[in-house]
Parts: structure tokens; sequence; C-alpha cells
């Protein structure tokens, strides 16, 4: 009973962290990397819950979508300054 119940936390785990390295891949095509970082958030539970049951095997896609998720989120938030940089100091805008 406890060998079942352990190899169902591992098994969600695992899942855990592939599903974090898709959710940060797909936020990247489908809100251009702004909630990317539900995917880093994702892959750092997952990570968590690896190391407390002992297995490593799964950890690169946990660690996949921690890096994805910030970076996406980190270079949407550098587009967006750079493109408010460029209106707010384009005289010819609208205001």
């Amino acid at each position: 009973m406890v060998e079942e119940f352990l190899e169902n936390q591992e098994q969600k785990a695992k899942d855990l962290a592939i599903a974090s390295l898709a959710i940060s891949v797909s936020c990247i095509f489908m809100t251009a990397g702004l909630l990317s970082f539900i995917g880093a958030i994702i892959g750092h539970i997952a990570w968590g819950r690896l190391k407390s049951v002992g297995n490593t095997s799964h950890t690169g896609f946990a660690m996949a979508g921690i890096i994805v998720g910030y970076a996406a989120t980190a270079l949407f938030m550098l587009i967006l300054i750079a493109i408010i940089a460029v209106f707010a100091t384009d005289p010819t805008t609208w205001y």
C-alpha cells in the first residue's frame, strides 16, 4: 500500500516536470512569453517533489521548464521596455 502511494507520487512529480516544460514553451507561442513564468513556477514545484521522492530521472525537464519560463518572461519584459522607450522618446507620437 505504501509502495503504491510512493510510486503514485513519483509519477505525479514526473508528469509535473514534463508539464512545466510544455507550459513554458506553449506560453511563448500563445502569449509571446508574458505568462511563461507559470511554467517556471510549476517547474520549481516539480523539482522539489522529485527531490523529495528521491528521483532524478526527470529533473532535466523541470530545470528546462524553469529556465525557458524565466528566459521567455525576461525577453518579453525587455521587448516591452524597448517598445515603451521608443514611443516615449519619439517626438512625433500621438500625445
